[in-house]
């Protein structure tokens, strides 16, 4: 079991909230050879994670969150792609709520690796046999921890 599925939150876990709100096409996700991102608005997030706040309570944690949570990845140029960034949040966010967010922003890392995966982004060869460069320069970029070019 990975960490974020054991996170539990009442009778689901992490992943269970993040299925559901793809189910309720609340995930957002653009993910390709040069980039991408995969997340949701924070309002969505934070209502799904603490599902028996108070709307004053949930608009105080949103206030202290990015617009979309989840993760994204920089193109780095000549067909490099960066390592994954995790959302952030304002430092006065108590732990409690923290922790909960964090297991958020890496559930979406997992899957946002399980669909590059799939679409063979990074895979060492391409399907007839020739190296894919681009794939051993970005995994090479993410061990190194390069998030952007510039």
């Amino acid at each position: 079991m990975k960490n974020s599925e054991r996170a539990v939150i009442g009778s689901k876990t992490v992943a269970d909230i993040v299925s559901a709100l793809g189910e309720e096409n609340r995930i957002q996700y653009d993910i390709g050879g040069r980039g991408g991102t995969y997340g949701a608005p924070a309002d969505y997030v934070v209502e799904a994670l603490f599902p028996t706040l108070e709307q004053e309570k949930i608009n105080e944690i949103v206030n202290m969150l990015p617009n979309k949570v989840g993760v994204h990845c920089n193109y780095l140029g000549g067909g490099l792609r960066g390592a994954l960034v995790r959302s952030d949040y304002d430092k006065a966010l108590p732990a409690k709520y923290a922790k909960r967010i964090d297991a958020f922003t890496r559930e979406c890392k997992n899957r946002y690796l399980a669909i590059e995966n799939g679409e063979g982004l990074n895979d060492k060869e391409y399907p007839d046999g020739d190296t894919n460069w681009d794939a051993i320069g970005t995994n090479r970029s993410r061990v190194a921890g390069i998030k952007s070019s510039y």
